[in-house]
C-alpha cells in the first residue's frame, strides 16, 4: 500500500483482479455504432465468455463475432481472417469492422496492426482495437474504440468552436444532451461516436471535449495532442450535482453564464424518498467499472457515508473535480480485493456496489450488493438520468427489505442435502 502524491489524496494498492476483460464492450459498442461489426480473434474461452455475459442479445442478430484460435494456430506466423472478413460484408454489409485483441493472441505477439491493415479496404476500413484483460480495464476498451475512431473525424476548422461529447450512451439519452446543450445556447459538434460511422464529429483547435463516461482520458489527451482541441474538467453528469456543474462548466467554455441551482434542487426532491433510505447508508464500492468516483460522489451528496470508493485505474487530472468532492473519502487505487473482504468484515457495510464475479460470495455473506455493471447500461446521465440513477442504488436495499427472515430449518437442516 502506498500513499499516491500529489493534491488529492489516494491510496494505491497491488492489483485489481475481479473485472471483466475488454471484450464486453461489444455489447455496448456494436449497438451505438449501427453499421459497424465487431470481430475478435481470440480463443474458446473468449467464446465462452461472450456467450455467457451477452448471451442475451442473441435473438438481435449481434453484429459482433470471434475468429476462434485453435491449438493448431498456435504454430503459424499469423492468423487468416480473409474469409471470415468477406463473410462478415457479404451478411452484415458494415462500414467499419474493429478487430479487437485478447490475451491469447497478444502472448502470441501477433501483429494486430499489420493484419488490420492487411486486412482493410477503402470502402471498409479494418480498425484494431487493443481490447485485451492482460492490460485494460473492460471500461476502457471503449476508449481503445474511440482511440481508433479519432482519424476519421473530420478536421474542424479554427474558430468553428463547438462542443462534442465523449462517451457511448444510447440515442435517447443523446438527443437529451443534445437538446440540453442548444436549449443553453450551446453549439453542439456532435458525438463520439456517433450512431453511424460516417458521421463522426468534426474536431478541430477550437472544439470543446465534455466527456460522460469518467474512463474515455485517453482518447481525450489523443484529440488535445493531435487536434488541438480543449478538455472540459468539471463533474460528470450524474446525479442532480454533478449535472448542474458539468452544464454551468460547459456553458461557461462558450461564455454564458446560466445558474441551475433551482433545478438541481427540483432533481432533489424528485429523488427524496430514495436520498431518505440512502442518508447515513454505510456504501463500499469495489473496483470494477471506473464509474466508481463520480457514483461514489453522488452517493455522497445524498447523504451516504461512503465507507471506499475504489477503482482500477485513477487518472489525477480527468477526475481532478471528483476527487476533489470526495474529500474526506477514503479513494483506493488498484485495491487488493483480500484486503477489502477483510474490511467489508469489519465494517459491515449497508450495500456493496461490486462487480458481477464477486456479488454472489458477497450476498453468500449476508450483504446487501448492486452489480456495478448496471450503472454501464442503464440511462442515468443528466436530469433525465436522475430517477433511474437514484433507484438503481435503492432497490437492492428494497429488495433486502421485503425478503422474508432467513429459515434455517428449511435450508440447512430440511430440504437442502447435507454437506457430509
Amino acid at each position: 500500500m502506498m500513499q499516491v502524491p500529489g493534491e488529492f489524496s489516494i491510496i494505491k494498492e497491488d492489483n485489481v483482479t475481479h473485472s471483466f476483460c475488454g471484450l464486453a464492450c461489444v455489447g455496448w459498442m456494436y449497438q451505438k455504432i449501427k453499421d459497424s461489426f465487431f470481430l475478435i480473434l481470440g480463443t474458446h474461452t473468449c467464446a465462452h465468455f461472450l456467450q455467457n455475459a451477452l448471451g442475451m442479445m442473441i435473438f438481435a442478430k449481434p453484429r459482433f463475432g470471434i475468429a476462434l484460435i485453435e491449438e493448431g494456430d498456435l504454430a503459424k506466423q499469423e492468423p487468416t481472417l480473409e474469409e471470415i472478413i468477406a463473410e462478415i460484408k457479404a451478411d452484415h454489409n458494415p462500414s467499419v469492422i474493429f478487430l479487437l485483441s485478447s490475451c491469447t493472441p497478444e502472448v502470441m505477439k501477433v501483429d494486430f496492426k499489420g493484419l488490420a491493415h492487411h486486412l482493410s479496404t477503402p470502402d471498409v476500413p479494418v480498425l484494431f482495437v487493443p481490447a485485451s484483460g492482460l492490460v485494460y480495464n473492460f471500461t476502457q476498451a471503449e476508449d481503445s474504440v474511440l482511440h481508433a475512431l479519432v482519424s476519421f473525424c473530420p478536421e474542424a476548422p479554427a474558430g468553428e468552436k463547438k462542443v462534442v461529447f465523449l462517451g457511448s450512451v444510447n440515442d435517447s439519452t443523446a438527443d437529451d444532451l443534445r437538446a440540453e446543450a442548444e436549449a443553453l445556447g450551446i453549439p453542439v459538434g456532435g458525438f463520439l461516436p456517433e450512431s453511424r460511422f460516417d458521421k463522426m464529429p468534426a474536431i478541430g483547435p477550437d472544439t470543446v471535449l465534455a466527456p460522460i463516461q469518467p474512463y474515455l482520458s485517453r482518447v481525450a489527451v489523443k484529440l488535445e495532442r493531435e487536434r488541438g482541441a480543449h478538455t472540459l474538467h468539471s463533474l460528470f453528469p450524474f446525479g442532480p450535482d454533478g449535472t448542474r456543474v458539468f452544464w454551468e462548466d460547459l456553458a461557461k467554455e462558450f461564455g454564458i453564464t446560466v445558474d441551475l441551482r433551482d433545478r438541481e434542487q427540483a432533481a432533489w426532491e424528485k429523488i427524496r424518498k430514495q436520498t431518505e433510505l440512502l442518508r447515513d447508508k454505510k456504501v463500499f464500492l469495489t473496483a470494477d467499472t471506473m464509474m466508481e468516483l463520480p457514483l461514489a460522489r453522488f452517493l455522497k451528496s445524498a447523504g451516504a457515508d461512503v465507507v471506499e470508493c475504489s477503482s482500477a485505474y485513477i487518472n489525477k487530472k480527468f477526475l481532478g473535480r471528483e476527487l476533489a468532492a470526495l474529500e474526506g473519502v477514503r479513494v483506493v487505487e488498484q485495491p487488493n480485493f483480500h484486503r477489502q473482504l477483510e474490511d467489508v468484515e469489519r465494517i459491515r457495510p449497508d450495500l456493496i456496489v461490486t462487480s458481477l464475479m464477486t456479488a454472489n460470495p458477497f450476498a453468500g455473506h449476508g450483504f446487501v450488493v448492486k452489480w456495478s455493471m448496471e450503472f454501464m447500461l442503464m440511462p442515468i446521465h443528466s436530469w433525465s438520468g436522475v430517477i433511474s440513477l437514484a433507484n438503481l442504488f435503492v432497490s437492492p436495499l428494497q429488495r433486502r427489505s421485503k425478503l422474508p427472515a432467513f429459515d434455517k430449518e428449511v435450508w440447512l437442516e430440511g430440504v437442502m442435502p447435507s454437506a457430509e
